[in-house]
């Protein structure tokens, strides 16, 4: 399996280009995936997306609906395994906890792809801990960034309406936020702008850790998917080896996918590091 992202910035450095804002950073993913079945035969698929910054949380969207479909298969054909597992806002960061099921705070309970459907978060363990761990990790990275587009997007609204003018892509956001909160008496938005800005403390500094083992996280996928033929013995896994290496595929993706949008939300969530 091979995954490829090649972010194009048109000659400028990556740090400069992300003062333009989001909508003016071309992106272009191109995706190979090579998947050996159990009959020898090899499978390529490839895929290219051209697009721009701002819209990566809406492609990535795609490639977690694809891995939510895998998932539920894999749920559903798997038999002799744990039972399916599910991750939670509170499993993100322990700062979290206190939000866990909030209406409002926990973005995750009400989470849903750009056709409505329900993102459920759902990963599935084969009782082999170095691939329930990597399912696992695959659906905490995708839903730390649905939580961070929530957090993010709430601060940028909720601040516009106390500011009565738009917070643009390219502002900083931190300025904004406290500019909003020093300038009004509108207690009850202050308030739930303060929840997304401590929110916002915990994830600029848990996003960019993240970010930092993406590289190292796509390698393990890769090498999960190379040796699931070797590794995998329980009889009712291997029987859906092709399905489990789907799985891994599109979480792999999933993965990478991740790591451009954590650029853009490390650099915009900056100003709130404790």
């Amino acid at each position: 399996m091979k995954l490829a992202l090649r972010p194009l910035l048109y000659g400028l450095g990556l740090a400069s280009a992300l003062t333009l804002g989001c909508s003016h950073i071309p992106v272009t993913m191109h995706t190979e995936t090579h998947i050996q079945h159990a009959d020898g035969t090899v499978e390529h698929k490839s895929s290219e997306w051209h697009g721009t910054l701002d819209q990566l949380p809406a492609q990535l969207s795609k490639a977690g609906a694809e891995l939510g479909e895998v998932t539920a298969k894999m749920a559903k054909e798997l038999t002799d395994v744990p039972p399916p597992g599910h991750v939670e806002l509170k499993d993100l960061s322990p700062s979290f906890a206190k939000y866990q099921g909030k209406k409002g705070s926990d973005f995750l309970i009400t989470a849903k792809d750009e056709d409505g459907k329900p993102i459920t978060f759902q990963y599935v363990r084969l009782g082999q801990p170095s691939y329930d761990d990597f399912f696992k990790t695959a659906q905490e990275i995708y839903a730390l960034i649905y939580q961070t587009t929530q957090v993010v997007g709430q601060m940028k609204q909720i601040a516009s309406k106390l500011l009565d003018t738009k917070v643009e892509a390219n502002a900083n956001l931190k300025a904004s936020v406290d500019k909003a909160i020093a300038g009004n008496a509108d207690m009850a938005m202050i308030a739930d702008l303060k929840e997304m800005e401590e929110m916002g403390a915990t994830l600029a500094v848990l996003v960019p850790e993240i970010a930092n083992k993406i590289g190292k996280l796509v390698q393990t996928g890769e090498a999960l998917v190379a040796g699931a033929a070797a590794s995998l013995t329980n009889p009712k896994v291997v029987a859906h080896l092709d399905l489990v290496k789907q799985g891994l595929t599109d979480s792999v993706k999933v993965i990478k996918e991740s790591g451009s949008l954590m650029v853009d939300f490390g650099k915009t969530l900056s100003g709130f590091k404790a």
